[in-house]
Protein backbone atom coordinates (compact mmCIF):
# COMPACT_ATOMS: atom_id res chain seq x y z
CA UNK A 1 0.00 0.00 0.00
CA UNK A 2 1.69 3.26 -1.32
CA UNK A 3 1.41 6.46 1.06
CA UNK A 4 -1.42 7.95 -1.26
CA UNK A 5 -3.52 5.54 -0.61
CA UNK A 6 -2.74 5.09 2.86
CA UNK A 7 -3.55 8.71 3.62
CA UNK A 8 -6.46 8.58 1.78
CA UNK A 9 -7.96 6.04 4.17
CA UNK A 10 -6.98 7.71 7.29
CA UNK A 11 -8.59 11.00 5.80
CA UNK A 12 -11.79 8.61 5.42
CA UNK A 13 -11.50 7.05 8.75
CA UNK A 14 -11.24 10.74 10.33
CA UNK A 15 -13.65 11.87 8.63
CA UNK A 16 -16.14 8.74 9.77
CA UNK A 17 -15.55 9.88 13.22
CA UNK A 18 -18.00 12.66 12.44
CA UNK A 19 -20.52 10.26 11.56
CA UNK A 20 -21.31 9.18 14.76
CA UNK A 21 -21.71 11.70 16.82
CA UNK A 22 -23.60 13.53 13.94
CA UNK A 23 -26.07 10.77 13.75
CA UNK A 24 -26.73 10.64 17.51
CA UNK A 25 -27.30 14.38 17.56
CA UNK A 26 -28.51 14.85 14.33
CA UNK A 27 -31.70 16.50 15.96
CA UNK A 28 -30.28 18.98 18.10
CA UNK A 29 -27.60 20.04 15.35
CA UNK A 30 -29.31 19.67 11.62
CA UNK A 31 -32.61 19.19 13.48
CA UNK A 32 -35.37 21.44 14.94
CA UNK A 33 -34.36 20.67 19.01
CA UNK A 34 -31.63 21.96 21.53
CA UNK A 35 -29.59 20.28 23.80
CA UNK A 36 -30.77 22.27 26.21
CA UNK A 37 -33.47 21.52 29.08
CA UNK A 38 -35.46 24.08 28.45
CA UNK A 39 -38.29 22.89 30.10
CA UNK A 40 -36.46 22.41 33.32
CA UNK A 41 -36.76 26.08 33.88
CA UNK A 42 -40.67 25.58 34.53
CA UNK A 43 -39.40 24.69 38.00
CA UNK A 44 -38.77 28.48 38.94
CA UNK A 45 -40.80 31.77 38.59
CA UNK A 46 -41.41 33.59 36.34
CA UNK A 47 -41.43 30.20 34.10
CA UNK A 48 -43.83 28.20 36.95
CA UNK A 49 -46.58 30.62 36.14
CA UNK A 50 -46.49 29.64 32.67
CA UNK A 51 -46.11 25.81 32.88
CA UNK A 52 -49.69 24.84 32.08
CA UNK A 53 -49.88 26.93 29.34
CA UNK A 54 -47.12 25.10 27.46
CA UNK A 55 -48.79 21.82 28.66
CA UNK A 56 -45.09 21.42 30.80
CA UNK A 57 -46.26 19.32 34.39
CA UNK A 58 -42.23 17.81 35.45
CA UNK A 59 -39.10 18.54 33.83
CA UNK A 60 -37.96 15.40 31.72
CA UNK A 61 -35.27 15.39 33.76
CA UNK A 62 -34.15 17.36 36.37
CA UNK A 63 -30.43 16.44 37.06
CA UNK A 64 -29.69 18.14 33.86
CA UNK A 65 -30.60 21.36 34.70
CA UNK A 66 -27.13 22.88 35.18
CA UNK A 67 -26.68 23.50 31.50
CA UNK A 68 -29.34 25.93 31.62
CA UNK A 69 -29.79 27.30 34.64
CA UNK A 70 -25.44 27.88 34.75
CA UNK A 71 -23.41 26.68 31.67
CA UNK A 72 -26.57 28.59 29.17
CA UNK A 73 -26.07 31.61 30.92
CA UNK A 74 -22.15 31.88 31.63
CA UNK A 75 -22.27 31.67 27.67
CA UNK A 76 -24.68 34.43 27.36
CA UNK A 77 -22.56 36.44 29.68
CA UNK A 78 -19.51 36.16 27.68
CA UNK A 79 -21.13 36.95 24.48
CA UNK A 80 -22.69 40.09 26.10
CA UNK A 81 -19.60 41.45 27.11
CA UNK A 82 -17.32 40.56 24.40
CA UNK A 83 -20.44 42.48 22.22
CA UNK A 84 -20.00 45.41 24.74
CA UNK A 85 -16.19 45.56 23.64
CA UNK A 86 -15.27 44.36 27.90
CA UNK A 87 -13.63 40.71 29.00
CA UNK A 88 -15.78 39.30 31.19
CA UNK A 89 -13.23 39.13 33.67
CA UNK A 90 -16.00 40.20 36.58
CA UNK A 91 -19.24 38.66 37.05
CA UNK A 92 -21.63 41.82 38.48
CA UNK A 93 -24.65 39.48 38.87
CA UNK A 94 -23.92 37.02 40.96
CA UNK A 95 -23.60 38.50 44.86
CA UNK A 96 -21.44 41.36 45.02
CA UNK A 97 -19.89 40.60 42.38
CA UNK A 98 -17.45 37.34 41.68
CA UNK A 99 -14.28 36.83 39.39
CA UNK A 100 -16.12 34.82 35.91
CA UNK A 101 -13.15 34.01 33.59
CA UNK A 102 -10.73 33.01 36.19
CA UNK A 103 -13.41 30.27 37.74
CA UNK A 104 -12.87 28.47 34.59
CA UNK A 105 -15.49 26.35 33.97
CA UNK A 106 -16.82 28.75 31.31
CA UNK A 107 -14.21 27.63 29.25
CA UNK A 108 -14.19 30.88 27.66
CA UNK A 109 -10.43 30.57 26.71
CA UNK A 110 -11.21 27.55 24.79
CA UNK A 111 -10.61 27.27 21.47
CA UNK A 112 -13.75 25.03 20.03
CA UNK A 113 -15.56 27.74 22.33
CA UNK A 114 -16.05 29.72 19.55
CA UNK A 115 -18.61 27.85 18.56
CA UNK A 116 -20.48 29.66 21.06
CA UNK A 117 -19.54 32.87 19.31
CA UNK A 118 -20.90 32.87 15.81
CA UNK A 119 -23.93 30.17 16.22
CA UNK A 120 -27.30 30.49 18.27
CA UNK A 121 -26.91 29.36 22.04
CA UNK A 122 -29.47 26.78 21.19
CA UNK A 123 -27.63 25.07 18.19
CA UNK A 124 -23.99 25.57 19.74
CA UNK A 125 -23.89 23.51 22.15
CA UNK A 126 -25.14 20.28 19.70
CA UNK A 127 -22.33 21.59 17.28
CA UNK A 128 -19.98 21.94 20.02
CA UNK A 129 -20.92 18.24 21.57
CA UNK A 130 -20.29 16.92 18.05
CA UNK A 131 -17.14 18.41 17.63
CA UNK A 132 -15.81 17.14 20.90
CA UNK A 133 -16.46 13.37 20.30
CA UNK A 134 -15.13 13.92 17.34
CA UNK A 135 -11.78 14.73 18.35
CA UNK A 136 -12.16 12.28 21.66
CA UNK A 137 -12.71 9.47 18.46
CA UNK A 138 -9.96 11.11 16.32
CA UNK A 139 -7.41 11.27 19.25
CA UNK A 140 -8.02 7.60 20.80
CA UNK A 141 -7.68 6.33 16.55
CA UNK A 142 -4.24 7.77 16.77
CA UNK A 143 -2.79 6.59 19.70
CA UNK A 144 -4.50 3.22 19.39
CA UNK A 145 -2.11 3.46 16.11
CA UNK A 146 0.74 4.27 18.02
CA UNK A 147 0.09 0.93 20.23
CA UNK A 148 0.92 -0.63 16.75
CA UNK A 149 -3.03 -1.10 16.48
CA UNK A 150 -4.21 -1.66 12.98
CA UNK A 151 -6.53 0.53 10.90
CA UNK A 152 -9.83 -1.86 11.86
CA UNK A 153 -8.81 -2.10 15.78
CA UNK A 154 -8.15 1.52 16.25
CA UNK A 155 -10.88 2.50 14.36
CA UNK A 156 -13.17 0.69 16.95
CA UNK A 157 -11.10 2.13 19.45
CA UNK A 158 -11.82 5.70 18.40
CA UNK A 159 -15.72 4.50 18.17
CA UNK A 160 -15.76 3.19 21.40
CA UNK A 161 -14.06 6.11 23.20
CA UNK A 162 -16.05 8.97 21.72
CA UNK A 163 -19.23 6.94 22.36
CA UNK A 164 -18.97 5.65 25.68
CA UNK A 165 -21.22 6.28 28.60
CA UNK A 166 -19.05 8.57 30.34
CA UNK A 167 -18.55 10.93 27.23
CA UNK A 168 -22.24 10.68 26.19
CA UNK A 169 -23.71 11.28 29.88
CA UNK A 170 -21.43 14.14 30.87
CA UNK A 171 -22.42 15.75 27.35
CA UNK A 172 -25.99 15.94 28.79
CA UNK A 173 -24.52 18.54 31.59
CA UNK A 174 -21.11 19.42 31.33
CA UNK A 175 -19.64 19.99 28.03
CA UNK A 176 -16.51 21.12 29.54
CA UNK A 177 -15.75 17.44 31.03
CA UNK A 178 -16.05 15.99 27.39
CA UNK A 179 -13.76 18.75 26.05
CA UNK A 180 -11.05 17.93 28.79
CA UNK A 181 -11.10 14.39 28.45
CA UNK A 182 -10.80 14.34 24.59
CA UNK A 183 -7.43 15.36 24.97
CA UNK A 184 -6.38 12.24 27.37
CA UNK A 185 -5.68 9.65 24.33
CA UNK A 186 -3.36 12.87 22.57
CA UNK A 187 -1.30 12.64 25.97
CA UNK A 188 -0.92 9.05 26.89
CA UNK A 189 0.41 8.81 22.99
CA UNK A 190 2.80 11.95 22.98
CA UNK A 191 4.17 10.04 26.76
CA UNK A 192 4.43 6.38 24.86
CA UNK A 193 6.27 8.30 22.17
CA UNK A 194 8.43 9.97 24.26
CA UNK A 195 9.67 6.97 26.20
CA UNK A 196 10.27 5.02 22.77
CA UNK A 197 12.52 7.72 20.88
CA UNK A 198 14.94 8.15 24.05
CA UNK A 199 16.63 4.27 23.74
CA UNK A 200 19.34 6.36 21.59
CA UNK A 201 21.33 9.01 22.34
CA UNK A 202 20.15 10.68 19.04
CA UNK A 203 16.13 10.64 19.90
CA UNK A 204 16.00 14.78 20.03
CA UNK A 205 15.33 15.02 16.80
CA UNK A 206 12.26 12.36 16.80
CA UNK A 207 10.94 13.23 20.49
CA UNK A 208 10.47 16.96 19.86
CA UNK A 209 7.49 16.56 17.79
CA UNK A 210 6.08 14.79 20.43
CA UNK A 211 6.67 16.53 23.32
CA UNK A 212 5.29 19.59 21.44
CA UNK A 213 2.11 17.47 20.57
CA UNK A 214 1.52 17.15 24.21
CA UNK A 215 2.57 20.41 25.85
CA UNK A 216 -0.21 21.28 23.29
CA UNK A 217 -2.66 19.19 24.49
CA UNK A 218 -2.30 19.39 27.89
CA UNK A 219 -2.45 23.05 27.03
CA UNK A 220 -5.95 22.99 25.61
CA UNK A 221 -7.12 20.45 28.05
CA UNK A 222 -7.18 23.12 30.61
CA UNK A 223 -8.50 25.28 28.43
CA UNK A 224 -11.58 23.68 28.13
CA UNK A 225 -12.40 24.04 31.55
CA UNK A 226 -12.72 21.60 33.68
CA UNK A 227 -9.65 21.18 36.01
CA UNK A 228 -10.44 17.57 37.93
CA UNK A 229 -9.96 16.06 34.18
CA UNK A 230 -6.77 17.96 33.87
CA UNK A 231 -5.83 16.56 37.58
CA UNK A 232 -6.99 13.01 36.95
CA UNK A 233 -4.83 13.08 33.41
CA UNK A 234 -1.82 13.84 35.40
CA UNK A 235 -2.08 10.95 38.08
CA UNK A 236 -2.74 8.81 34.57
CA UNK A 237 0.14 9.91 32.62
CA UNK A 238 2.58 9.42 35.84
CA UNK A 239 1.35 5.75 36.65
CA UNK A 240 1.52 5.00 32.54
CA UNK A 241 4.94 6.44 32.11
CA UNK A 242 6.03 4.29 35.86
CA UNK A 243 4.79 1.11 33.90
CA UNK A 244 6.91 2.39 30.86
CA UNK A 245 9.37 2.91 32.16
CA UNK A 246 9.29 -0.52 34.29
CA UNK A 247 8.27 -2.32 31.30
CA UNK A 248 11.40 -1.16 29.55
CA UNK A 249 13.56 -2.16 32.98
CA UNK A 250 12.54 -5.64 32.70
CA UNK A 251 12.10 -6.05 29.17
CA UNK A 252 14.41 -7.19 26.41
CA UNK A 253 15.26 -3.47 25.11
CA UNK A 254 17.42 -3.25 27.99
CA UNK A 255 18.79 -6.22 28.42
CA UNK A 256 19.93 -6.21 24.43
CA UNK A 257 21.11 -2.55 24.99
CA UNK A 258 23.59 -3.88 27.83
CA UNK A 259 24.13 -7.17 26.66
CA UNK A 260 23.79 -9.23 29.08
CA UNK A 261 27.21 -7.31 30.98
CA UNK A 262 27.81 -5.64 34.54
CA UNK A 263 27.17 -2.46 32.94
CA UNK A 264 27.43 0.23 35.40
CA UNK A 265 23.84 1.38 36.82
CA UNK A 266 24.57 4.94 35.87
CA UNK A 267 25.81 4.28 32.21
CA UNK A 268 24.92 6.04 29.01
CA UNK A 269 21.84 3.44 28.69
CA UNK A 270 20.51 4.39 32.14
CA UNK A 271 20.61 8.19 30.67
CA UNK A 272 18.96 7.06 27.47
CA UNK A 273 16.45 4.54 29.05
CA UNK A 274 15.30 6.06 32.29
CA UNK A 275 16.46 9.61 33.05
CA UNK A 276 15.90 11.28 29.66
CA UNK A 277 12.47 10.42 29.18
CA UNK A 278 11.90 11.71 32.71
CA UNK A 279 13.07 15.04 31.79
CA UNK A 280 11.47 15.11 28.39
CA UNK A 281 8.19 14.44 30.24
CA UNK A 282 8.72 16.80 32.77
CA UNK A 283 9.05 19.59 30.41
CA UNK A 284 6.38 18.51 28.55
CA UNK A 285 3.98 18.75 31.34
CA UNK A 286 5.74 22.08 32.64
CA UNK A 287 4.92 24.08 28.82
CA UNK A 288 1.57 22.18 28.98
CA UNK A 289 0.96 24.30 32.23
CA UNK A 290 2.89 27.06 30.98
CA UNK A 291 0.26 26.88 27.67
CA UNK A 292 -2.57 26.59 29.79
CA UNK A 293 -1.23 29.32 32.27
CA UNK A 294 -3.79 31.61 31.18
CA UNK A 295 -6.30 29.99 32.97
CA UNK A 296 -4.56 27.79 35.58
CA UNK A 297 -3.06 30.79 37.05
CA UNK A 298 -6.16 32.38 37.60
CA UNK A 299 -8.04 29.09 38.35
CA UNK A 300 -5.76 28.56 41.28
CA UNK A 301 -5.86 32.40 43.01
CA UNK A 302 -9.28 31.88 42.93
CA UNK A 303 -9.46 28.39 44.20
CA UNK A 304 -6.70 29.25 47.45
CA UNK A 305 -9.68 32.28 48.19
CA UNK A 306 -12.84 29.58 47.96
CA UNK A 307 -15.19 29.86 50.94
CA UNK A 308 -15.74 26.29 50.56
CA UNK A 309 -11.87 25.19 51.44
CA UNK A 310 -12.23 23.75 55.40
CA UNK A 311 -15.65 24.04 55.10
CA UNK A 312 -16.78 19.92 55.76
CA UNK A 313 -14.36 17.43 57.17
CA UNK A 314 -13.17 14.84 55.59
CA UNK A 315 -15.83 12.18 57.47
CA UNK A 316 -18.83 14.79 56.24
CA UNK A 317 -17.62 14.38 53.04
CA UNK A 318 -17.38 10.19 53.00
CA UNK A 319 -21.20 10.66 53.98
CA UNK A 320 -22.46 12.06 50.60
CA UNK A 321 -21.23 8.68 48.72
CA UNK A 322 -23.34 6.09 47.76
CA UNK A 323 -24.10 3.17 49.85
CA UNK A 324 -21.59 0.29 48.55
CA UNK A 325 -24.98 -1.50 47.38
CA UNK A 326 -25.37 1.02 44.10
CA UNK A 327 -22.14 -0.32 42.87
CA UNK A 328 -24.16 -2.28 40.80
CA UNK A 329 -25.04 0.51 38.62
CA UNK A 330 -21.51 0.78 37.42
CA UNK A 331 -22.66 -2.49 35.51
CA UNK A 332 -26.59 -1.68 35.12
CA UNK A 333 -26.90 2.13 35.20
CA UNK A 334 -30.88 2.07 35.69
CA UNK A 335 -30.84 -0.82 38.41
CA UNK A 336 -32.60 1.50 40.89
CA UNK A 337 -34.26 3.50 38.10
CA UNK A 338 -33.79 6.39 35.77
CA UNK A 339 -34.50 10.35 36.73
CA UNK A 340 -36.15 10.30 33.45
CA UNK A 341 -38.28 7.96 34.47
CA UNK A 342 -39.19 10.26 37.59
CA UNK A 343 -38.91 7.31 39.97
CA UNK A 344 -36.59 5.34 42.50
CA UNK A 345 -36.85 1.83 42.88
CA UNK A 346 -35.37 0.14 45.78
CA UNK A 347 -34.40 -3.84 44.38
CA UNK A 348 -33.83 -4.88 47.67
CA UNK A 349 -36.97 -3.13 49.58
CA UNK A 350 -39.52 -3.12 46.34
CA UNK A 351 -40.39 0.41 47.33
CA UNK A 352 -41.00 2.91 44.26
CA UNK A 353 -40.63 6.02 44.88
CA UNK A 354 -41.71 9.16 42.64
CA UNK A 355 -39.48 11.96 41.95
CA UNK A 356 -40.77 15.34 41.27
Amino acid sequence: MNKRTRFTINVVIIIGFFVLPLALYWDVTLGPNTMLPLDNLYQWEPWASQAAEFGVTVPDNSLISDLIIQNYVWKSFIRESLANGELPLWNPYLFAGAPFLATGQNAGFYPFGLLFLVMPLTKAYGWYTVSQLWLAGVLMYFYARVLGMRRASATVAGLIYQGCGFMLVSAAVFPMIIGAAAWLPALLASLDMIIRCNTHARGAGRTLPWATLGAFALGMQILAGHIEITYYTLIVMAFYALWRLLSRLLGKEWRRAHHFTNTPIWSRDTFNFFIKPVLWLGGTVLVGLMLGAIQFVPFYEVGTTNFREGSATLAQVREWGFPPRRIITFAVPDFFGNPADHTVTDAWTGETVPLR
